[in-house]
Order: C-alpha cells, then structure tokens, then sequence
C-alpha cells in the first residue's frame, strides 16, 4: 500500500564551483576535470572545497577542543525522527527566541530543524549577509531536551561574528546541520532525517547530502 512506501526528499544544495560562501572564506572551490570521456580516456575528477561548504555538519569538536570529529561519532548520531518548526516566510531575518517552540514535543524526537525560508536566497547577495539565528534562550532549550542535532536552512545557529548558540550547543554533544534546502517541502513530523558526513580524520564538519525519508506513494525528489 502507498502508507508502505518511503519516499526521499533532497535537502541538500548542490555544490558548484560558482557557489557562495561564507563571508571572507578564502578557500578555493573547485571541482576539477582531470579527463573526460574519449576513446582512450573516463571522466576523472577530483575535489577542492572547504569542510563547511554547502549543506554541511558541524560536529561538537568545531567550537569545543577535545571533543570528537566528524569520523569518531557513531554513525546513529547521524539518523534520527525528525520534526520541522515553521517560523517565517523567508524575507525577514530576526532572533528565534524559545516561544517558536511553544507547543513541540522535543522529548519525541532526534533533530528539530527550523524552516525560515531562507533557502530562497540561496546564491543572492543577502543569503549570507543577515539570516535568522537561534537566541541563547532558544540554544538552551533545544540543548537540554536530549537531541541528537539542530538544523536551519540558513548559514549558521549564529549571526555573523557571534558563536554564543554553537558555544551552549556543542557541550550539550548536538551536532548542527546548516544550509539546509527544501524544508517546505517536508512535513512537520513523521520523517525521518538523514545526515551522513564524509570520513574525514579528526574534523570538525563536513558537507552532507540531508535527506528525509517521508511514508508515501511518491517519487522521491
């Protein structure tokens, strides 16, 4: 039956080597075309791009020394029940403050994710200039109800040169997805989220390919 069927919805932005990033990031972001297909020759590529490219993870260890990378945490750290709190239309940037969560049953789930529609300003100037960001008070709560991670589809927990979400979050062991896409296009519930990093040797983060996995009938996108 169709309530049999799970579906697979992208949450990821695709990376390019025209992509934005963040404000004053120096590194390079390439993907280089070492061979293409011939008579003789395969297409052969390789990558150049910071760890926080992208949809990315940051795992505890980005803010907290002595904490374990990307490649140490169990790889359930990465899959878990979902729920999405909706808390704007996308055109606004402002403080989250714990109120957004009025009502959220955070004790049933792994991850809460925050839809701000800011994803619809992917690749324009303002996507990394101001976003919204999660309030200290917000912080606390969401690190005090037992989760496994936070996410937003916008480029930080934090506005621009602050740490203090990632400083209440990482100790609480959360690890944070960001730049997450597509949100509206999940249901409030009843998914399950998919965030695997890349194995990278005592890292702080790495981009992922988010993906929730909806009950229903159809196609994944």
């Amino acid at each position: 039956t169709g309530a049999d069927v799970l579906r697979l919805i992208d949450l990821s932005h695709t990376i390019a080597p025209d992509m934005p990033q963040w404000p004053g990031d120096a590194q390079a972001l390439n993907i280089h075309r070492h061979s293409v297909h011939g008579p003789d020759s395969h297409m052969s590529s390789s990558l150049e791009f910071g760890c926080h490219v992208g949809t990315h993870l940051d795992a505890p260890l980005h803010f907290l020394a002595g904490e374990p990378g990307v490649d140490r945490l169990p790889l359930d750290r990465f899959v878990g029940d979902g729920l999405i709190i909706r808390t704007g239309q996308g055109d606004e940037a402002r403080a989250l403050g714990p109120e957004v969560c009025d009502g959220a049953d955070l004790a049933a789930v792994d991850f809460v994710l925050f839809d701000t529609g800011w994803d619809r300003h992917w690749g324009a100037g303002r996507y990394y200039r101001e976003w919204s960001w999660l309030t200290p008070d917000l912080a606390r709560l969401l690190a005090e109800a037992g989760l496994k991670g936070v996410g937003l589809d916008t480029p930080s927990l934090d506005p621009f040169g602050d740490q203090a979400a990632h400083d209440i979050c990482a100790p609480a062991g959360l690890i944070n997805l960001e730049n997450l896409a597509n949100l509206g296009a999940v249901p409030d519930r009843g998914f399950t989220l998919l965030a695997l990093p890349l194995k990278l040797a005592d890292t702080e983060a790495s981009p992922v390919r988010a993906a929730a996995l909806v009950p229903g009938a159809e196609e994944s996108r």
